[in-house]
């Protein structure tokens, strides 16, 4: 006789068979302008099964947001910050910063790096503007709100398993993790699933309580989960496919 665990087992395997299937067919992006909600300091990564919007916070009344987005080779990681990095440059409350070994999209990013010393370079720079905001008071009484002078600033940090191996370059990226959030700096960084890898440097501690995306599908590319911090639920979700 099959087990209560077993049939609940199954019918949520059928559940989350069906959910996928609702996502195969990839829908275009929206305009990167149409992205990001000033009110909300929210963008619109993709859409949930129920055609929903995915709604990833970039900063809340606290202030910046951090991401952690853990994928899969060829999941879909790439596109996926794409849309992150075109939404920012499109807004006027948000700045860019990208560091990644494997292409910083240049016409798109305000500051780029492709190597580890450039990153290095371009992570001094963000905690300086970093220290310079916290002197001049952005941390200051009342809810964080970006504003054109003074534009919430993401750094992205593709492949943080490879750039980790730079000490200067943690220490960095820790510096921003801990206090970026109070001067409108987020920090988000990039890690590969792969199994038996030790933890990496920030992702169990000044990243513990980040925003997670999971990207794990391999033949359907931008297929994930995403969730506010690791003890939440996770909702699965598809990017969208980068405008044409």
């Amino acid at each position: 006789m099959t087990s209560a665990s077993a049939l609940a087992r199954y019918a949520e395997l059928t559940r989350q068979h069906e959910e996928t299937a609702r996502l195969a067919d990839p829908a275009p992006r929206p305009p990167a302008d149409q992205l990001i909600d000033p009110a909300t300091g929210t963008a619109a990564i993709g859409r949930h099964p129920d055609g929903s919007p995915v709604l990833l916070p970039l900063w809340n009344a606290n202030g910046a947001v951090h991401l952690h987005i853990s994928a899969r080779t060829g999941a879909g990681s790439s596109t996926l910050i794409d849309h992150l990095v075109a939404a920012e440059h499109a807004s006027p409350l948000t700045e860019p910063w990208v560091a990644d070994p494997y292409g910083a999209r240049p016409h798109l990013a305000a500051r780029t790096a492709t190597t580890k010393a450039d990153t290095v370079a371009l992570l001094r720079e963000a905690v300086g503007l970093l220290r310079s905001r916290l002197r001049e008071g952005d941390s200051g009484e009342g809810a964080y709100s970006p504003t054109p002078q003074r534009p919430l600033t993401t750094i992205t940090l593709g492949d943080w398993p490879h750039l980790s191996t730079c000490e200067e370059t943690v220490l960095l990226a820790e510096e921003i993790a801990l206090t970026g959030p109070l001067a409108g700096i987020g920090l988000r960084i990039e890690t590969w699933r792969v199994r038996f890898q030790p933890p990496l440097p920030l992702t169990t501690t000044a990243l513990r309580d980040a925003h997670q995306i999971t990207l794990t599908a391999r033949l359907t590319p931008g297929l994930g989960t995403h969730a506010p911090h690791p003890a939440a639920p996770a909702r699965l979700f598809r990017t969208w496919t980068p405008e044409q």
